[in-house]
């Protein structure tokens, strides 16, 4: 005699999804526990979406995840690269100071007027970084409506990969920091440039970071 088969773990998950509703818990509760206990966001959702479909006796329309990941695709596309222009002018312009106020003996005689160098970085900066905030108030407020685009995969897929992009920066420059210890030729204007290139490469990560998931979760 067989001994009858184990429940699978959808099976599991929607029991307790049924049981959890039945006693008052929301959305957002589930969604933030089940994560943390493994499961995906698209199997929570489609459990949430069978629990309601059962209960209500309808199917839940469907609003275009096409449509939906395209707009979700351009927001997070406008807004790293809206982010990255005005960081990396904002660096550039702090390198052209640093340079003027440590400048290399060789360099000395053919230096420029400063505003001229770094008209075009500080061009960037005005331009960019007023979109960025547009942009980043834009995809807040769409959160803010829908905390389930918490979990979009387009967002999360493009989040991850800003900030294996800033993570990247950060260990170049410390890689770069400490092969210049290393070798005797550490300055004044390098340390300077190292730690330029820190603290924008740090709060670009601290700022994908701290955005990726709910309030809620973060406490």
């Amino acid at each position: 005699m067989t001994a009858p088969a184990a429940p699978s773990s959808h099976d599991q998950l929607r029991d307790f999804l049924q049981s959890a509703k039945q006693r008052g818990v929301s959305d957002e509760s589930l969604v933030s526990l089940l994560r943390h206990r493994g499961f995906s966001e698209r199997s929570i959702y489609r459990a949430l979406a069978g629990y309601y479909e059962e209960v209500l006796g309808e199917t839940l329309p469907s609003r275009g995840l096409d449509v939906e990941n395209a707009r979700d695709a351009f927001y997070y596309l406008l807004n790293f690269i809206t982010l990255a222009f005005w960081t990396i002018a904002l660096g550039q312009i702090f390198y052209m100071l640093i340079e003027r106020r440590f400048p290399d003996a060789l360099d000395a005689a053919s230096m420029s007027s400063i505003r001229d160098e770094i008209a075009g970085q500080l061009a960037a900066v005005i331009v960019t970084f007023p979109a960025f905030l547009v942009v980043h108030s834009l995809i807040q407020r769409q959160l803010q409506k829908r905390p389930d685009l918490y979990y979009s995969p387009v967002r999360r897929w493009l989040t991850y990969v800003a900030l294996v992009l800033a993570a990247i920066v950060l260990l170049a420059d410390t890689v770069w920091f400490v092969t210049s210890f290393l070798q005797g030729q550490l300055s004044v204007r390098f340390a300077l440039d190292s730690l330029v290139l820190l603290v924008l490469g740090g709060g670009v990560f601290l700022y994908y970071l701290t955005t990726m998931e709910p309030p809620a979760a973060r406490t």
